[in-house]
Order: C-alpha cells, then structure tokens, then sequence
C-alpha cells in the first residue's frame, strides 16, 4: 500500500518543507485580526463512526465553553462539517469551508482514508490543520506537511507498543492478527507484526474483515476451531462492538486473550455498549481515563455527560487545548503562521492525553503510550486501567 502523494516529485518537495518552519508563514489569506476566528471541526457524524465523531465534537466543544469560546484574545466560532465516513465528502466539505466559510483553522478527522484525502488540499491551501483522531502513519512519513500538525497517535505507536507488551508479558507464540481491511487496519496490523517478529516473536494467520462487518459469525467459528493463543485485533466503533457482543455470545470471551489498539477497547463508545464483554482486555493507547494527567478533563466531562471519556471526545478536547496553547503565544494574529507553528514547537503543551511535544521534522506529536487493561474499578464498572507507561514514544518519522 502508498501512502504518497499522487503528484510527481511531491515526496522530495515535503519532506524539505516539513523541515521548514519558515514556509509555515506564508499567509493563505489575509484579512483583519480582530474578528472572529473561525475553527472548523470536520468529523464523522453519520456512517461507521457516528458515534465518535459526535464524542469528539462533544470534547472540543467542552474545552470552548471553558475558555468562554476565547483563543489568543479572540472570539471563536465553532463551525462543523459532517464527512459522512466518506473521502468524496470529506474533500468537498474541506473545499467548502476554505472557499465558502474562509475558516482560519481546521481541526477533526476520524478516518485514516480521510485524512489522506484532504491532506493535498489543506497543504495546498496553507491551512493550518490538526488531525485529531485518524493515525495513518504517511502523515508523519511521506506525506507530512508544515501546515498539517498531529496530536494524536500514529498507527505505528500503538502497534509498536502493543507487539512489545505482548511478546514481553502474554505469549512469543501463538497468537493470529484480525484486522478491519482499510488503511488504519493495515497499518496496525503490520506495524504490530513487525515489531513482534523483530522481538523474535511468529504468528499465525491474518484475518481481514470489511469495515462495517454486520456479522462476525464465521471469524469466530475459525477463532473457536484453531483456539489461538491471543488475537492482536484493530476493530473500532460499531465493528468493536460487534466483535465483543458476539465474543461473548459464542462463549469465547475470557478464553481467548484480546489485545489491541485502544481503538478496540475505547472507554466511552465500545466498554459503555458492551460492558463486562470487554473484561480482561489490553490495549495500548495514547488515551486513558485512568491516566493522572486525565484527570481534570475526565471529571469535567463527566459533569458534562454523565460518563467517561474515550478517545475520540478527549482527542477533540486536546485539540482545542493544541490550538489555543499556539493562539494564545502569538495573541490571536495568524497572520504570522511561522511564529504560530514556532510556539507550538518550542515546548511541550500539558493535555489531557500527558504531555505532548511536536517534532519538527513532521509536526507529529511524541507521546506517552499507556498500556490499559479493562478491569473493574471501584464501582464495579469495566475500566481501562493503566498497567505500564511506555513514555515518549515518537514515530520513526519521514525517512522510515
């Protein structure tokens, strides 16, 4: 699979710019800084990942009213796009918000495939862009931007750690891969097999399923049959939901070991449906409600919405956070991007998600990966708790 540009010659091009702060500062479009800023969330809220996309609307929207919708001194408008789960929309929603709603600023995506996307048109633009959610690993790599930033995971992140705690502390043999067959699940499943087999680990069998499988009835009379040792999976949204619900149903749950990306376990959109389905279960993530510099954020939005968060409402909360840490260093005016980029670059911004520093290689953030296994908290709920911290992980960047 290419995660690279389609244009020719546009590799070399990035990754040079990439390592450019100053071509950050050409301006996309002047006009006075005293108004308004529009930020714009685009985010899934129809399709497979309704769901997430509205717990990520619901984090960022949290974080605005406590700044009384302020940044850097300047009112802020919130306006928000629904891609539909679909790359086609996606585009057309993007072109509308710079052509139509001239927004200063871009924030959301859920998807892999989308992000890749809009990826030309936000850089063609020079928008300033934050990809919250989606982790495909050629935003960071081949198809970095200076005008494209990540606080978020990349797929190699997680499935990097993930191959590491698995060999380390359940089995260095044994296990099969079962993955959702679109550009995130690939990635996860590589990035995880490789690393495995590089500690010295062998796998079984990789099974792919369609995004959107309705019935995991046949994958789980193969799991029965052959009884591996672990399944390393990446399933997200209604698909995790799915797999959980029917594990259980078919008795397997609690005999064979899950492990996973976050994604597969998420606290607010997969434990909240399936419950106790998910006990026993261990991930490695960027996002934990059980980690301390949570903390906050998980009481807040728990006043907010009665329940804990998850990823997708906390990467929408640490967004806001990444924004108005560089908006409120240059005090609202955009129209310098070079020193707005520089802020966020020169020291790490405290969020909900741990400490985030940026590279400056690909504006990609290096994070704390917690390794989360659901167990029952004090009040009996099923809870991602934190067992280890893999601190500071950073992607291998655009020479990988």
């Amino acid at each position: 699979m290419t995660l690279s540009p389609t244009r020719a010659g546009r590799r070399q091009l990035l990754l040079a710019a990439a390592a450019s702060p100053l071509l950050f500062g050409v301006p996309r479009l002047l006009r006075a800084q005293d108004g308004p800023l529009k930020i714009a969330l685009l985010t899934s809220l129809s399709g497979p990942f309704a769901s997430l996309g509205e717990s990520m609307r619901a984090g960022l929207e949290l974080m605005l009213q406590q700044c009384n919708y302020e940044m850097g001194g300047r009112k802020v408008q919130l306006l928000v796009e629904d891609d539909h789960g679909k790359p086609d929309e996606a585009i057309r929603k993007v072109r509308k918000l710079i052509e139509r709603d001239k927004i200063d600023i871009l924030g959301g995506v859920i998807s892999a495939n989308i992000a890749l996307a809009i990826r030309d048109i936000v850089h063609d633009a020079q928008l300033p862009t934050f990809i919250s959610n989606a982790a495909a690993n050629g935003l960071a790599r081949e198809a970095a931007s200076p005008y494209v930033f990540r606080p978020t995971k990349t797929s190699w992140m997680l499935g990097h750690t993930g191959a590491l705690w698995t060999f380390e502390h359940i089995e260095k043999s044994g296990g099969i891969t079962l993955g959702s067959d679109y550009t995130a699940g690939r990635e996860y499943i590589e990035d995880f097999a490789n690393t495995y087999q590089e500690q010295g680990g062998t796998l079984g069998e990789r099974i792919w399923t369609p995004l959107g499988t309705p019935d995991f009835a046949p994958i789980l009379m193969n799991l029965a049959a052959s009884n591996p040792k672990f399944v390393y999976t990446f399933l997200a949204g209604a698909d995790a939901v799915r797999f959980h619900q029917q594990m259980q149903d078919y008795q397997l749950h609690g005999k064979i070991q899950i492990v996973g990306p976050g994604a597969l376990f998420d606290q607010e959109d997969v434990i909240t449906a399936v419950g106790d389905a998910a006990l026993g279960g261990v991930s490695t993530f960027h996002q934990s409600p059980g980690a301390p510099a949570a903390q906050d954020f998980v009481a807040a939005y728990q006043a907010s919405r009665g329940r804990l968060p998850g990823e997708a409402s906390t990467s929408g909360y640490v967004t806001g956070q990444v924004i108005k840490a560089g908006l409120d260093a240059v005090k609202g005016d955009l129209s310098n991007k070079a020193a707005f980029k520089q802020a966020l670059l020169d020291k790490p911004i405290n969020t909900a998600f741990g400490p985030m520093a940026f590279d400056p290689r690909n504006n990609q953030s290096i994070l704390d990966i917690y390794v989360n296994r659901v167990e029952k908290d004090t009040q009996g709920r099923p809870f991602n708790t934190v067992v280890h911290t893999y601190q500071r992980i950073q992607d291998p960047g655009p020479r990988s």
